[in-house]
């Protein structure tokens, strides 16, 4: 159970979690406190992988989905693919709603009208139990062209693509995020500034950038001291910093 709380710490509603998506923003949410009540365990994030990490559960690395999602991709550029674009995308997803998400992207292939900047939607006031109405603006990913565009055919595919591949195939959606900044993600909570991400802060957190995102691993601690000139000459192949935030040849670089 997860419960409401006001400002005095006492219970105004008990919520029962137990089969919902529960968990809290990456990041930092500062000291725990009278203002902070989000409690939790890196381990357990997300639950779900319990039941491939500590269970006989089989894992899946390349499934059929993946490859009609990769031609669907090739499709849209142009690339000589064994089938349509449109018949690909729709053997890897399983919906062909019209309904926008909420940052703006729907599922139907042929549906692409981009999405008004803000949609109405319902919700019950937790504390006094009131309807009310709110115009929530969707975000823009500033990464993919500029912000400009929440559903065209390749948001689409990668959100799509996301969706299926979780919780299989983290690696892949790191990797699609990288080279082509879909699909989108918010940022970590920056209650208290993060020591290893110093560029994201409470005046830019409303932002999205390359450097917000984990782009390489570092090369190994002991490179620096056992081999210092080969390691040197990687560093400057970088173009950056050994830091996980310098971007691969191949990403996004704005």
């Amino acid at each position: 159970k997860r419960n409401l709380v006001d400002a005095s710490d006492n219970v105004v509603k008990e919520i029962e979690a137990a089969f919902t998506w529960n968990a809290y923003a990456a990041g930092n949410w500062g000291d725990k406190g009278s203002k902070n009540k989000v409690y939790g365990h890196t381990g357990t994030l997300p639950r779900l992988a319990n039941k491939y990490r500590n269970n006989s559960n089989s894992r899946i690395f390349f499934a059929s989905w993946e490859s009609h999602f990769l031609i669907a991709e090739a499709a849209v550029r142009g690339w000589n693919v064994p089938m349509s674009g449109q018949m690909a995308y729709e053997q890897g997803t399983y919906l062909t709603s019209q309904a926008y998400s909420r940052v703006g992207t729907s599922v139907s292939w042929t549906h692409t009208t981009e999405p008004a900047s803000t949609v109405a939607v319902t919700y019950l006031d937790g504390y006094t139990n009131v309807a009310g109405v709110m115009n929530l603006k969707y975000p823009k990913n500033t990464i993919y062209k500029n912000g400009t565009v929440k559903n065209d055919l390749l948001t689409k595919i990668i959100t799509q693509k996301f969706i299926a591949q979780t919780p299989w195939l983290p690696l892949e959606t790191w990797s699609d995020h990288r080279r082509l900044g879909l699909p989108f993600f918010e940022n970590p909570a920056v209650e208290t500034p993060l020591t290893n991400m110093p560029q994201l802060t409470n005046a830019n957190f409303m932002t999205n950038n390359v450097n917000f995102y984990g782009q390489r691993l570092k090369y190994p601690s002991n490179f620096s001291s056992n081999i210092p000139g080969g390691y040197q000459q990687a560093v400057d192949k970088l173009g950056g910093e050994d830091t996980v935030f310098t971007p691969l040849w191949w990403a996004q670089q704005n």
